[in-house]
């Protein structure tokens, strides 16, 4: 089969690749219909989440089962599914304790040997372990576009707007308005808060924000961020700060734009340490909360899309089939025309 292979350090090409087989009873092998480039492919394929080449990458995928092992009950041969990008047993202690992406027994798809040795969805098949508690079904009035990125950034995005605890009337600022930071705003807009503020340098995404729900949008580098948003909420400051960047001077704008009891929610990933302004977030009594997104509520937010409450489509802006998919990936790192997702068909 054809699959995406992150060969060496800021190396990939598309190979062919042995096809997954069964390993397992609690195994499914999926048929990728739909997947996409994520920013943690970008990081994973510049080492900077140390993990050693020579795997399939990918993590977002929709596909149909192809075969199910003997201990898989929930699923046959046809249907059409989803999942997560990280995979969990139900049984160890971190699942136990809520934190499935933290799964001892499971893994990151596409993420090489140091974090599961799961083989990646930018691929024409890939095996899926404990399919039972980790695939969903896609319901058949949904396009797989529909749900494309239920299981990863739009996941994401809703943690962090739980995570932020958004009440109805809040102002709400998210900084960062690449695919997970416009999932937030997706998301924040659940919550009916008084108004969601997105601030970014790029116009085009920020015009995106507006389309899913964005109330007023703030283009950081040419105007003052943080007095745009004293002006907004009459001096009080923002109640909650979702922070999509994974940078020092947006984290510190987003302690910084809060007032007395806000919180901020962090769910961009830091490539290295930054700065954290102690004294400000204690006389203020902020709260911080971050790490990785809770993906368990995936069954939730298919009935949001298929209610109506959310539509994610926009974000795909490209359409190319897997044989064009290194091409892909150097219009979606660098940027030379607008991009904020790519649909990849296999």
């Amino acid at each position: 089969m054809k699959a995406l292979v992150l060969n060496e350090i800021n190396k990939i090409s598309l190979q062919e690749v042995e096809k997954p087989q069964i390993i397992n009873p609690g195994d499914a092998i999926i048929r990728v219909t739909l997947t996409t480039i994520c920013g943690s492919d970008i990081h994973l394929i510049h080492g900077h989440m140390h993990s050693t080449p020579g795997y399939v990458v990918g993590h977002e995928f929709v596909g149909v089962v192809e075969e199910v092992g003997s201990d898989v009950v929930d699923f046959k041969p046809g249907d059409r599914v989803t999942g997560p990008p990280a995979l969990h047993c139900g049984q160890c202690d971190n699942c136990q304790a809520g934190y499935t992406s933290h799964c001892t027994r499971g893994g990151i798809l596409g993420s090489g040997p140091e974090m599961g040795d799961l083989s990646g969805t930018q691929s024409e098949y890939v095996r899926i372990p404990f399919a039972d508690l980790n695939l969903v079904h896609i319901p058949e009035n949904l396009t797989d576009e529909q749900v494309l990125f239920v299981g990863d950034i739009l996941s994401t995005g809703y943690s962090a707007a739980v995570d932020a605890e958004i009440k109805t009337g809040d102002s709400v600022v998210v900084f960062g308005a690449g695919p997970v930071g416009l999932c937030a705003v997706a998301s924040a807009k659940l919550f009916s808060p008084g108004q969601i503020i997105l601030v970014d340098m790029d116009k085009s995404r920020l015009e995106m924000g507006r389309k899913i729900g964005a109330t007023h949008v703030i283009t950081a580098g040419e105007e003052n961020v943080l007095e745009v948003i004293q002006q907004l909420t009459n001096g009080k400051g923002a109640d909650a700060a979702l922070e999509a960047a994974g940078v020092e001077p947006t984290f510190l704008q987003a302690v910084r734009c809060l007032g007395v009891g806000g919180r901020v929610s962090l769910v961009g990933i830091p490539s290295k340490d930054i700065a954290v302004p102690f004294p400000e977030i204690f006389f203020k009594n902020l709260t911080i909360r971050f790490g990785l997104g809770d993906l368990k509520n995936m069954k939730r937010l298919i009935r949001m899309v298929e209610t109506g409450q959310l539509d994610l489509t926009p974000l795909i802006t490209h359409r190319m089939s897997l044989n064009d998919i290194e091409k892909g990936y150097e219009i979606f790192e660098n940027r030379k025309e607008p991009v904020i997702k790519i649909a990849v068909t296999p």
